[in-house]
């Protein structure tokens, strides 16, 4: 990809000059149509050290309206980045819709810098390009603009920018320390970029080499190019017919002529109150172990606890919590989704709120409702939400290599023994806040969440993060499977790891 670059291409200062003032002005009506048609846009700025990439990336923010960006300059990461998968600092700086965020090194300088030159085994990188991949493609899928750019120098320039800055006494640029072996290793690290350059080369999100010997051709270059691709965008927004993905009408459940999952289980399986007591015991304080064991070897894991209206989430998680230390835990309940929230990716309210290394996230309902709640009531389109199988298998895919535990449940009842506890709730006054009319509303769609429900089981019951169905008819049967599940996967990652 880079070996047939013409880096000769100059512009000189004043054609330059009578160039940009149109690039200006054409740049900043595309920035206020873009806002107003709510088209998030990331422009990534990577490149070879000495490539003029600070004055380039200023001589663009320039052509900008300040309230509408931000910049982020990506460097070491920080204590609390070093404890989340490489992705998360970068999810959680996404723009909202309308507005723009620029990248002055991305998750492509963190993939060079972690796994190459701390010698990270192939199979890892190999991994992490397709986690890249993976969040590249679920952006440009939800609207997003990416645009990427590489700034492109011949080593010989590379080392004459050295040289002059030498002897002129200034910094060239202030360098990381683990980024030092990447001054002086051009030839070493230009096949790495090129198969990484090539690997994640995307027709929704394409490179675009920018030739950079000369700084003016390569601002004009990436002005005009900037200014091709929001055009193309907001003229693709503008005619844009696709066939049922605007169509909020249509039957959003069509019959499941597959097998069903959930007809099958058994919700006959009880416990007595004693034996209850008595395993639960146990199960408490053999969990507050393994949390002290996850926290040691700095394993994360995530729980997360779907399933049917009065099916015993809120009970399960705390007695699982009970006898756990605090600081180690978080339970994350998930409502209807804030203004912030929805002007973002759905899956970004998600990444905010992954645990650090060593600690556990519950969270009660998740990421699945685009595939339940969402898709049931018609809150997004069937595009959307038959997307979003694909896209929750990849982020827990991406959690998994990071090293997380994912816990999944379903909490299954059925209907009879839902009406009464919605009965029991009504008739209890310090449990009445509990049951809602959106209780009463969902159950009458019993058949719609069923058919749902059993879809989600079986296209995201991965090797990775399966699910478990839990028998919730009965409490105190329910409550012990997930004592005994939760222990038994964290018993055999620590063993698969060599820590038992």
């Amino acid at each position: 990809m880079l070996e047939n670059v013409d880096l000769s291409k100059s512009i000189s200062k004043e054609e330059y000059n009578s160039i940009t003032e149109d690039l200006r002005i054409r740049i900043g009506e595309l920035q206020r149509k873009a806002w107003k048609m709510d088209v998030p846009i990331i422009i990534v700025f990577e490149g070879w050290h000495a490539s003029g990439m600070t004055e380039i990336i200023n001589r663009f923010l320039l052509t900008l309206n300040p309230m509408g960006f931000d910049l982020y300059t990506t460097g070491k990461p920080c204590y609390q980045e070093e404890q989340k998968p490489l992705l998360w600092r970068f999810w959680t700086k996404i723009p909202p819709k309308g507005r723009i965020t620029i990248f002055d090194r991305s998750w492509y300088r963190r993939i060079i810098i972690e796994h190459n030159s701390r010698g990270k085994a192939s199979k890892d990188m190999s991994k992490c390009l397709d986690g890249l991949t993976y969040f590249e493609r679920q952006l440009t899928d939800e609207g997003y603009l990416l645009i990427k750019f590489f700034l492109h120098i011949s080593k010989e320039e590379q080392q004459n920018r050295y040289r002059d800055s030498k002897k002129q006494g200034i910094p060239l640029f202030i360098v990381e320390e683990e980024e030092q072996e990447y001054l002086n290793e051009y030839d070493r690290y230009l096949p790495l970029i090129e198969g990484i350059l090539e690997r994640t080369d995307r027709t929704a999100a394409p490179w675009t080499i920018v030739e950079s010997n000369n700084r003016n051709f390569a601002t004009v270059k990436i002005l005009a190019k900037v200014i091709e691709s929001i055009e193309n965008k907001l003229q693709a927004i503008e005619s844009e017919v696709k066939v049922g993905q605007n169509n909020h009408n249509e039957d959003c459940i069509v019959p499941n002529i597959d097998s069903s999952v959930l007809e099958k289980i058994n919700l006959d399986k009880s416990i007595s109150y004693e034996e209850y007591k008595k395993e639960k015991k146990k199960c408490q304080k053999k969990m507050a172990l393994l949390q002290y064991e996850l926290f040691k070897h700095r394993i994360p894991l995530i729980m997360v606890f779907e399933g049917w209206d009065a099916s015993g989430k809120g009970g399960s998680i705390r007695k699982f919590v009970q006898k756990l230390n605090p600081r180690l835990y978080q339970v994350i309940p998930v409502a209807t989704p804030s203004q912030a929230e929805l002007a973002r990716h759905y899956l970004w309210r998600f990444y905010t709120e992954i645990p650090e290394a060593g600690h556990i996230a519950i969270y009660d309902r998740s990421w699945y409702g685009r595939v339940l709640v969402e898709r049931v009531e018609n809150l997004c389109n069937s595009y959307e939400w038959k997307r979003a199988y694909r896209e929750i298998n990849e982020f827990e895919e991406t959690l998994s290599n990071y090293g997380t535990i994912i816990v999944k449940f379903w909490m299954h009842l059925d209907k009879e023994e839902q009406l009464s506890r919605f009965k029991q709730r009504e008739n209890t006054t310090h449990k009445q806040w509990k049951i809602t009319p959106d209780d009463w509303r969902n159950r009458e769609k019993w058949n719609l969440y069923l058919s749902a429900a059993d879809e989600m089981l079986q296209k995201t019951s991965t090797s990775w993060a399966p699910w478990t169905i839990v028998e919730s008819n009965d409490k105190y049967y329910a409550r012990i499977k997930i004592f005994h599940t939760v222990i038994e996967c964290i018993e055999n990652e620590l063993e698969q790891r060599g820590l038992q």
